[in-house]
């Protein structure tokens, strides 16, 4: 046999194993890197989480109260325990309402007067009626609600945040 006809065979025998360790190679790896990358781009919206019962959380008709809870966040494969306040205010009928706990101007935590009978923001005195309406300062729109639903004398809130600063209620 001529000697450039065994090393061309030899060369077609290294291209052939090569071609087929790569397809073998990116058969694994597809599958490997979907696992890896697709639960980092999954959203991480919050399940609806327990912020108490009813009787035990003390709610006043008119009266905002700030509660703290947690809720479980699943941010792609990890899973966290978080921690939340919000401001529950119970209606005359007996209807709940929950408020992020942010203000939507610049994002500062605001507080109810109780004397004043108005939530006011320190930062750059924004102020809003129990019903979380713009009463003055720089607030661009009422407080932001949450998601809340009572069910089987719990209530369960959805968390959520809100850009900041606009004058509609967008989803952050």
């Amino acid at each position: 046999m001529p000697e450039d006809f065994s090393d061309s065979r030899r060369k077609f025998l290294g291209y052939a194993i090569g071609g087929v360790a790569g397809v073998v190679t990116i058969g694994y790896a597809v599958p490997l890197v979907n696992y890896l990358i697709k639960p980092a781009l999954r959203s991480t919206a919050e399940p609806w989480a327990k912020v108490g019962v009813m009787d035990e959380l003390e709610l006043v008709a008119g009266e905002p109260k700030a509660v703290t809870f947690h809720a479980e966040l699943k941010v792609g494969w990890a899973e966290e325990k978080v921690e939340h306040d919000v401001w529950v205010v119970k209606k005359p009928d007996g209807s709940v309402t929950v408020f992020s706990p942010t203000c939507p101007h610049l994002g500062c935590g605001y507080r109810w007067d109780t004397n004043d009978r108005l939530f006011k923001c320190p930062c750059h005195a924004s102020v809003f009626d129990p019903d979380g309406k713009v009463i003055g300062g720089p607030a661009p729109r009422a407080l932001d609600t949450l998601p809340a639903k009572v069910e089987g004398g719990a209530l369960y809130v959805e968390f959520k945040k809100f850009r900041l600063g606009l004058a509609d209620k967008v989803e952050a």
